[in-house]
Order: structure tokens, then C-alpha cells, then sequence
């Protein structure tokens, strides 16, 4: 046994309740092992970039930082926590002493001898940076001068064990310029102290008393020996090596490439650096393939560590992870553990896990009312399902998690860690609005700056936003422009194309199948809809009608499954329990999916029914791999609409009698010929902006027919151009009127997102100072209205949990009990409902520590299923979903 004083401090507990402790010491040379073994999984143009900045000694320095994170522990306020183990120091502690975060004390102590900004880099690992505010501090926090020695001892140690001078200014003071520093070590330092916290790995195994044997060198081999175990079992090691270049055919097996696709490969074998590409194409061209195969090619080079998928919806994340899972992964022979990962909020109902080799380990929260309970809160909220794919080689999820990236959240600098380097793919671009478009395009500057590759996939934008986007990561200005279908490409600032010479390029693509889509219109009546449902299916067919809103399709489905006897009518919609939408949209897939190809090149679907309608929302209009003979769409904008014609007549398969050309009906009960209608409908102006929905009707209400792709750039720019249809005074006054509206509304958009950006990327020690206040956690429902929407501009969500009044719940759920519950859960968002709901609705406090369920809220059904709450009802259904009706007194 040592009498070393570094031993005596302390720094964690054990789990129930007992005192055993880990001395500071160990958990500082535990978190610097960890990190000398993320050190190495970093990539060599990583470590270098690093390097250029913190000099010859940016290992140890890292390293150093890593593990003097925790040293404002060594701090009178922290130690009194548990009044039995402060006892052990020998150190004068007062009544006066105050505790203030022990990370701003780690800050303030590191500040003597690194840069303030690294200083306050480690400080920050708690997903806060300290502000230069947090950093006055007097003896009533740090102690007297026995405490300040007490810290010298501890860090002595630590730089003596990793062999670094940190009395020598010139390689512990660097002047720090390159704000790619700022995520890279930040994320790591936090990551690195979340699985050094993890007592799995590194238990609590002193006694109060007794002091343990091992200290500096001889303990820090026991704690690599550690660290190696842990990063093994959590899936970070061993790290990926990629295979060999491979052509198109090869990656993905049997596949042939398309026109597009080969235009693709063409120009991303020519990168070499990271680059920005935007891929216009219309729906079922294999864009995905494409973005795939060249993200395939930057991994091969080198110049991309791991890939990251942004999906719109839930729905397309899942459908997704199974492409990359199949499709890609499982052919492609990386070796290492692969994990690829699905984030969403619900991604542990998916029931796909992960694809590796070898398991990953779900990480474990320490059960201790003393020390650092924050810690292991945040450490398993990022090693859940939810947020760990960021982290891992291969993601796929909804585009939320990536956006925030740049929101002014706890930990966004670990976002961006975790993407760093990677090629990350963003599909249905076409679909943000204003507000999501003002956060991706600061996305997009960070991303340039973490030398991300990023892949654009959009059935068409708009000349305007396309431009912008390109500005925003190459911070140059597009005059390119060539004719849709085309493929854009512009190199990150910090790089130039090595074959041309240029930062952006345009090229002009071919592709497959260009067809006559042809347009009817009718009003949108339920019992219109019927009839023509009923003619035009007589000789069998699947039909599509899409609805803007869920009660609407919900009214919808009703009404057909009442009328329609001979008919199999399905509803699939986003507003139900999850593990109901999980087995619909897997019933939807299978039977509107795409099926077998045959040798002609046409496909067969055995499951497909003979005669069906599928009454949906917006839920099958992006990237689910869908196939209707016939579809009636309520009016939305003209890009929308020509997604959603891009599930009809999608693949070559034999059509029923009547319906061998694509129809496609627009309902809505504006004149064809005659004045702007006073209106769309509340509901689908709540939805969808008017003056947008007015520019898209006064456009394809004469048409006949649309030539896709050959007319869908055009259509675009009519819509969202800046020269309007020319048009009678009446409707000049219209679109007059709700042109004034929309700009105020989307600058008012701007503005609310700008405000919750962090900054684009500029000096360093702006990046670290520049929050005046709180962060948020971006899981909690109740944080200021604007974080919790934040990537998503509308009405609010909450998370429920609906079950029977009679059901028993244990205290603590278990892993099976907590996948059960969110099997039950959904996110609700309703006009006017939301406060109701989170007044009303608690969340029981055994969920409080599981990260899965910590901001959910319980809600107890009747014996018939329904809840009543605020002037509402609320009914479950299996077929429905959730219906929301407001309580009169018939239904009260």
C-alpha cells in the first residue's frame, strides 16, 4: 500500500450505495487512456490538422487535456459531497467553501498552463463551455494554497506518466487559430471521459482507508489494458479498414449502373480530397446507389473515415438502414467492426440492432446518488440508440440529429465530432423549408471545416437554393448551371479539384425512362373519390390517395372502408404507437414494394394485392421504394407532387386493364379556369404556405399531361422562380397578398433559427465564448420552444407513452420493459394540444435515469382506449392510429 497524497482525492463512487471510491488520479490517467487509444482511431489527416496547431507535443497535449479534465475535483466544494471520503485528504476545508461545476474549476486550474481556449475545451466536457465570467474564482472555491498544491501534484503525475513538460509555455501555450480544433478535441475529450466513467470497465475498488498500490506508470499500463477492453466491447475497436477501389458492379453486386450512375462514378473517381456534390435526378434513378458508391470511393482513398445517412422521416431512416445493411454493407467486405447503427428517436423499436462483427455493448449507467451522476446521464443518453450512430464508422437516421450539430444544444460539439470526416448524405433536401434551410446551410460550413464530404440528393431544387448551398461549403459563388438532370460538384474551401483546377463543377446527365404522367383533377369530395376509386379499379390495381394531414386521411380511410367492400383499403400514417407503425410500414413495403426482377427487366410482387387503395400521408412521398398503378393527391407544392408521382408507375411491371398509363388526379376544389380559390383549406394552409400552393395551381391546373423528367426543372422554377405566371388582376391581388405573408414569415423563420445557431466557423476563442446562456438538452419537450423544434419549424411534439389504466409498471423498467414501452409510445404533435398534454402528463420517476424514456410522459387509457385531456379525446386504435376529436357532448 502507498501513502502517494495523489491518492487520496477522490473522483467517483461506487454503484448501491457503498463507498467504494476511484481515486482522482486513476480516473484522470483512465479518461488519458482511452483517449491515447481514440487518439490512433482518428485519421492521419485528423492528427495531422491537429498537429499543425498544437505542434510536435499535440498528442500529449490531447492526452493531457483528456486527462486533466476531472482536476477541478480536487476543489474543497466537490470533496465535501461525501463528507467520509473528504476526510481522507488532510486538506483544510471551511463552512464558506462554495462548489461551484467542477469542469468551469477545471477550466479556471488549466488556464495556468494551457492557452485559455484548450483550457476551456476541457472544462467544457459536460457540454457547456465556461465563459471567462465562470473562470473568476477565489480561495472560497479553489481552496487555500494546500488545494492548489494538492492540483500541482495531480498534474505533475499525470504529465510525468505521459511525458510532457507543462511548465514550458512554448508547447502548452499555443496561439489556437483553426477552429476545426474546437469539436475534434472537445468531442473526443468528452467521449473519452464517458467511457472512462464506465465502471464496467474501470470499477470503484478502494476502501475508504485504504490506500490503493498501483500509482503513475505502473497503474496507467493497468488502465490501457482497460481501455482496450472497454473501446472493444463498446464497438470502437478495432477500427475499420476499408476495402479496396472497386467499380460500380462490383460494390453492389449484380448491378448494373444507369446513365446517372455512371456519370457518377465518373466524376467522384477523380476526388481526392473532400468535396460538396448535389445530385438532381428524378425518383427511381438509383440515386442512392450513387451517393453510396462515392461515398465507397472516399473511403477507399482515404480521405473519408465512416458514413453518415440524414433521412427526413422515421420511416425513410428505417427503409434506408436496410438498403446500406443489404445492399451495400454486407457485400462490400470492410473489415473491423462495421457498426452500422440506425438513430431516430425510436430506433431501439426498429429491431435491426446493429450490423457488425462482434457485439456492442449497451453502456451502463452508474447506480450512485453521490459524485457524478451528470456524467453517467450523458454518457448513456450517447451510447443508446438514439445518438451513438453519430459516433459510429455507419449511421443512418433522421436529419434532427445531424442538424443538431450547430444548435446551441449541450454537446454539439460532440455532433460534430462525431461526423468529422465522413461522408455524409442528405436525402430529400427539396423537402426543408426555410427554416431547416437556414440551419443546414451553417451545417454545411462546418462541415467543410471538419473535412466532411458531403452528397446532396434532391429530385430538383431551386436554381437559387442550390446556389446557396454551394456557397455555404465551398464559400464560392456558382455561375454553373447546366440542364436537369445534372450532378454539381465544388470542392471544400480548403481544397481545389486536382483534375481541373477548379472549385466547382457541372455536369449535365442522361437518364432512363423519361414518360407522360397524365393529369386529372377533381374536387376534393369524399364521395367523388369513392366513385372514381371504384371505375378505375374495376379490373383490379393498387391504388395510392395522399392526404396533407393525418386527420384527413384518417376521414379518408373511413369513408372508403366503408364504401369500398370489394376493396383491401390500408391507412399508414405517422400519428399511431410505434410498434403499430413499425408492422405497417413493413406490411406497406411488402405489398406496394418493389418485388422480384424478372429477366425481361420487369418486376413481380407476389404480395402485391389484386385490387387495394393505400390512403397515406406524407410518410410515403420520400424515399420509401413504392410502386402504385394509380394515385389521387391532395394539392401541395409542385415539387411534392412531383415526388409523390414518383411512386406511381415507378417500376416496369404488367398494370391492369385501364390504367397501362400513369394516372395522376389533384384534389382540390379550386377553378380550373377562373379566380384564385379563397382558399386551399385551413388545414392544408397550416401545412403548406399559400403563396407557394396558389403558384403551383396557376401552373398545373391547364395541364393535361407532365413530361418527367423533361418538364420537372421548368415546373420548379415556375413555382419558385422569381418570375411569376402572368395572370389576371384577381389573382395578381392574391398572390400579392400571400407572397408579403410568406416573405415575413420565412424572415421570421431566419431569424428564429439564425438565433439558435452556434457560429460558422472563425476564430477559435469566439466558437468557446459565444453562448451568453444556458444550453439545452435537446431531449427535453420543455426547454424553450424554440430548441425543442429547433430542426423542424411548427407546432411542438411531446412524447407519450399510452397505456391501460390497469397495466403494471415496474419502478425501474429493464432493457425488454423499456423496449415494450416505446413500443407504446408516440410523438404527438397537435395544435393546441401540446401544453395540455405536458401539464397534464408526468413522467413516473423510475424513468427519470433511463435515457430512453427520461422525457417521456405516461398517459393512462380507459377501458376503451381513450384519454380525455384539455377539451380533447383522444382514442387508440389499430387501425386508425391515434384519433383526436375535440369532447362535445356526444362523444363526452
Amino acid at each position: 500500500m502507498t501513502n502517494d497524497p495523489n491518492l487520496k482525492l477522490w473522483a467517483k463512487t461506487g454503484r448501491g450505495g457503498d463507498l467504494y471510491y476511484h481515486p482522482l488520479l486513476y480516473h484522470m490517467l483512465d479518461v488519458a487512456a482511452v483517449a491515447t487509444h481514440m487518439w490512433e482511431l482518428l485519421s492521419e489527416d485528423q492528427r495531422k490538422r491537429i498537429g499543425y496547431t498544437l505542434g510536435n507535443e499535440a498528442r500529449a497535449i490531447t492526452l493531457l487535456l483528456a486527462g486533466g479534465h476531472d482536476i477541478g475535483k480536487a476543489s474543497p466544494g466537490f470533496q465535501q459531497q461525501v463528507p467520509q471520503l473528504s476526510e481522507l485528504t488532510d486538506l483544510q476545508v471551511s463552512v464558506n467553501d462554495q462548489n461551484r461545476p467542477h469542469g468551469f474549476v477545471s477550466a479556471c486550474v488549466l488556464n495556468r498552463f494551457f492557452t485559455t481556449v484548450l483550457g476551456q475545451i476541457a472544462g467544457g466536457h459536460h457540454g457547456i463551455f465556461p465563459r471567462s465570467l465562470d473562470l473568476r474564482m477565489g480561495r472560497d472555491i479553489l481552496g487555500n494554497r494546500e488545494w492548489e498544491i494538492a492540483r500541482n501534484g495531480l498534474l505533475q503525475e499525470l504529465a510525468k506518466v505521459l511525458k510532457i513538460d507543462i511548465s514550458d509555455d512554448t508547447k502548452c501555450k499555443p496561439k489556437i487559430i483553426d477552429p476545426f480544433i474546437i469539436p475534434l478535441l472537445a468531442g473526443l475529450i468528452s467521449v473519452a471521459d464517458w467511457i472512462g466513467s464506465n465502471q464496467d470497465f474501470f470499477p470503484c475498488l478502494t476502501k475508504p482507508g485504504q490506500l490503493p498500490e498501483l500509482v503513475g506508470d505502473k497503474y496507467f499500463e493497468v488502465a490501457k489494458d482497460r481501455a482496450d477492453k472497454a473501446l472493444h466491447e463498446l464497438g470502437w475497436m478495432p477500427g475499420v479498414i476499408f476495402a479496396k477501389e472497386a467499380p460500380f458492379t462490383h460494390v453492389f453486386s449484380g448491378f448494373i449502373p444507369n446513365s446517372l450512375q455512371n456519370s457518377i462514378e465518373d466524376i467522384a473517381i477523380k476526388q481526392t480530397s473532400p468535396y460538396l456534390m448535389i445530385i438532381e435526378a428524378p425518383t427511381g434513378q438509383g440515386k442512392t446507389e450513387a451517393a453510396l458508391y462515392a461515398a465507397d470511393l472516399a473511403l477507399c482513398r482515404g480521405f473519408a473515415r465512416g458514413i453518415y445517412i440524414a433521412m427526413p422521416t422515421q420511416a425513410t431512416s428505417n427503409a434506408m438502414f436496410k438498403r446500406v445493411q443489404v445492399d451495400y454493407l454486407k457485400n462490400r467486405r470492410h473489415k473491423g467492426k462495421l457498426n452500422l447503427q440506425l438513430v431516430h428517436g425510436n430506433a431501439l423499436l426498429a429491431g435491426m440492432g446493429e450490423v457488425r462483427e462482434g457485439e456492442i455493448s449497451d453502456f451502463k449507467i452508474a447506480d450512485t446518488d453521490t459524485g457524478d451522476t451528470n456524467t453517467d446521464m450523458e454518457a448513456q443518453s450517447w451510447f443508446t440508440a438514439k445518438k451513438r450512430p453519430l459516433l459510429s464508422p455507419f449511421g443512418v437516421g433522421t436529419i434532427d440529429q445531424s442538424l443538431l450539430s450547430v444548435l446551441q444544444t449541450r454537446h454539439w460539439f460532440v455532433r460534430l465530432f462525431g461526423l468529422a470526416g465522413k461522408v455524409v448524405i442528405f436525402d430529400e433536401i427539396h423537402a426543408y423549408d426555410a427554416y431547416m434551410i437556414t440551419i443546414l446551410e451553417r451545417l454545411l460550413q462546418w462541415l467543410a471545416e471538419i473535412d466532411c464530404t458531403v452528397i446532396l440528393l434532391s429530385a430538383t431544387l431551386p436554381e437559387a437554393r442550390r446556389k446557396a448551398l454551394i456557397y455555404a461549403y465551398s464559400g464560392q459563388n456558382s455561375s454553373e448551371n447546366k440542364c436537369y438532370p445534372r450532378i454539381t460538384l465544388a470542392q471544400s474551401r480548403h481544397y481545389i479539384n486536382q483534375e481541373t483546377n477548379e472549385l466547382i463543377v457541372c455536369k449535365e446527365v442522361s437518364v432512363e425512362d423519361s414518360h407522360c404522367i397524365y393529369l386529372n383533377f377533381s374536387r376534393n369530395d369524399l364521395e367523388i373519390l369513392a366513385g372514381e376509386l371504384t371505375r378505375k379499379l374495376e379490373h383490379g390495381g393498387c391504388a395510392a390517395v395522399i392526404c396533407d394531414t393525418v386527420d384527413r386521411s384518417i376521414e379518408v380511410f373511413r369513408y372508403l372502408q366503408a364504401n369500398m367492400h370489394e376493396t383491401e383499403c390500408l391507412l399508414f400514417h405517422a400519428r399511431t404507437l410505434q410498434v403499430w407503425r413499425r408492422e405497417r410500414e413493413d406490411e406497406v413495403l411488402r405489398k406496394f414494394g418493389k418485388g422480384t426482377k424478372q429477366h425481361d427487366g420487369s418486376y413481380t410482387n407476389p404480395d402485391r394485392p389484386f385490387r387495394a387503395v393505400l390512403v397515406a400521408t406524407q410518410v410515403i412521398e420520400q424515399s420509401l421504394d413504392l410502386d402504385f398503378d394509380l394515385m389521387f393527391s391532395e394539392i401541395a407544392p409542385v415539387d411534392l407532387l412531383l415526388q409523390r408521382i414518383g411512386r406511381l408507375h415507378r417500376h416496369s411491371r404488367t398494370r391492369p386493364e385501364g390504367l397501362e398509363m400513369p394516372q395522376f388526379t389533384i384534389l382540390c376544389d379550386g377553378n380550373r379556369g377562373g379566380a384564385p380559390p379563397d382558399t386551399f383549406g385551413k388545414n392544408i394552409e397550416h401545412i403548406y404556405d399559400r403563396y407557394i400552393l396558389l403558384r403551383t395551381w396557376l401552373v398545373v391546373r391547364g395541364k393535361a399531361m407532365i413530361e418527367v423528367p423533361a418538364e420537372t426543372e421548368k415546373l420548379i422554377e415556375k413555382v419558385y422562380g422569381t418570375d411569376e405566371e402572368i395572370c389576371g388582376p384577381d389573382w395578381i391581388e392574391a398572390l400579392e397578398k400571400a407572397k408579403r405573408n410568406l416573405v415575413h414569415e420565412q424572415e421570421e423563420s431566419q431569424k428564429a433559427a439564425s438565433r439558435l445557431l452556434i457560429c460558422p466557423p472563425c476564430d477559435s476563442e469566439d466558437i468557446v465564448r459565444q453562448f451568453n446562456c444556458e444550453l439545452f438538452d435537446d431531449d427535453d419537450p420543455e426547454v424553450h420552444t424554440a430548441i425543442r423544434a429547433a430542426t423542424r419549424e411548427g407546432d411542438p411534439s411531446i412524447m407519450l407513452v399510452m397505456v391501460n389504466a390497469g397495466a403494471v409498471l415496474a419502478a425501474e423498467p429493464a432493457l425488454d420493459e423499456v423496449r415494450d414501452l416505446l413500443g407504446h409510445s408516440t410523438m404527438l404533435s397537435y395544435k393546441g394540444l401540446y401544453h395540455e398534454l405536458a401539464s397534464n402528463c408526468e413522467t413516473p420517476k423510475g424513468w427519470e435515469k433511463n435515457t430512453h424514456l427520461n422525457h417521456a410522459r405516461l398517459m393512462c387509457l380507459d377501458e376503451n382506449n381513450r384519454a380525455k385531456i384539455g377539451g380533447y379525446i383522444l382514442t387508440v386504435n389499430e387501425k386508425l392510429g391515434i384519433v383526436i376529436e375535440k369532447e362535445s357532448k356526444d362523444n363526452g
